[in-house]
């Protein structure tokens, strides 16, 4: 199998060489665009995280026929959105949940919310301390709050949780 990453400064896909300790499954982050060409379905899979800029999506449609034509003409290219993976994909590269793990996760769903509703939380006060550091003329300490804001971003992106701008974030009414 050959996987490609979208490099968003070229404009192109670049060949991933992973070594056989590399998991497949950290490869799919929200800010990345990768391409699969996978002889075993006979099929290219591009998959878009759900960070991915608009711009990026359309190029690296655009590219994917190009990279797919180098290996295998008559393989289809299908486009898959983080999120919305079909249960095919999520089986060949792992991301599939076993029956275990489903039981495992339906007993801890409401320690889980709590869990959820507590980064949440943070990242309100995140964004507050963000927005007051940047209109009390401290960009430093707006910085520090910024990046703690974008560290719990990617926490729910790995969690698959769905949170607000900064902007909206830090303006709620919520304590």
């Amino acid at each position: 199998m050959k996987i490609y990453d979208f490099n968003e400064n070229l404009d192109e896909f670049e060949e991933l060489e992973l070594d056989d300790t590399f998991s497949i499954p950290d490869l799919f982050l929200p800010i990345t665009t990768l391409l699969l060409i996978d002889d075993k379905t006979k099929c290219v899979w591009l998959w878009i995280g759900r960070r991915t800029t608009i711009r990026v999506k359309f190029l690296a449609a655009y590219k994917s026929s190009t990279i797919r034509d180098k290996h295998c003409v008559y393989y289809k290219i299908k486009t898959v959105d983080q999120g919305h993976e079909p249960k095919k994909f999520k089986e060949r590269f792992g991301l599939a949940v076993s029956k275990q793990e489903e039981v495992l996760l339906e007993q801890d769903v409401e320690s889980f919310q709590d869990v959820i509703n507590t980064i949440k939380l943070l990242m309100i006060f995140k964004a507050r301390a963000y927005r007051d550091y940047t209109l009390g003329g401290d960009p430093n300490r707006a910085d520090k709050y910024y990046l703690q804001w974008i560290v719990l971003c990617q926490l729910c992106d790995a969690l698959g949780v769905t949170y607000q701008s900064i902007t909206e974030e830090g303006n709620g009414n919520e304590e």
